[in-house]
């Protein structure tokens, strides 16, 4: 009766033990888009990591227009390569890297559908980690945003 027993609980935390040793990455997941100008939410995105190159990038998942301003499908106002592609499943985010904390990060590219610019990002994410602020500067503009991510 021991063995069984011993040999059962064995098995279970020698199951268990291999998961403890997986890190936690805050960002992977989905996150709700806010625009913090307007205070509309404005998308969903799903965040992942390549192994290879420590890089975030994300898709969107879902958009929703801001109020008063007509639905649309496909990015009309990007530009290049993008001009008129479908919002659902395109690449928003690409480059951004985090620190040794994973609480800060930097480096990225982001693509505002509801504008069309692309801007360079800095984020930070709060202690909890369900919240991150996300600080753009426009690429071709002298414009900035500011967005609050939610982890849903």
């Amino acid at each position: 009766m021991n063995r069984k027993f011993f040999g059962a609980t064995a098995l279970f935390f020698g199951l268990i033990n291999p998961l403890a040793a997986i890190p936690f990455d805050p960002l992977i997941g989905t996150w709700k888009v806010i625009d913090d100008r307007t205070g509309y939410y404005v998308s969903d995105i799903v965040i992942r990591k390549n192994s290879k190159t420590q890089q975030y990038s994300a898709v969107i998942t879902k958009n929703r227009s801001l109020p008063g301003v007509a639905s649309s499908e496909v990015c009309s106002k990007c530009q290049g390569e993008l001009k008129n592609q479908p919002i659902f499943g395109m690449e928003a985010l690409k480059g951004l890297v985090g620190d040794a904390n994973n609480k800060q990060f930097n480096k990225g590219v982001w693509i505002n559908t509801q504008d069309g610019r692309v801007y360079d990002i800095d984020a930070s994410l709060n202690a909890a980690g369900d919240q991150m602020k996300v600080y753009g500067k426009a690429k071709s503009a002298n414009v900035t945003s500011i967005m609050t991510w939610k982890k849903l």
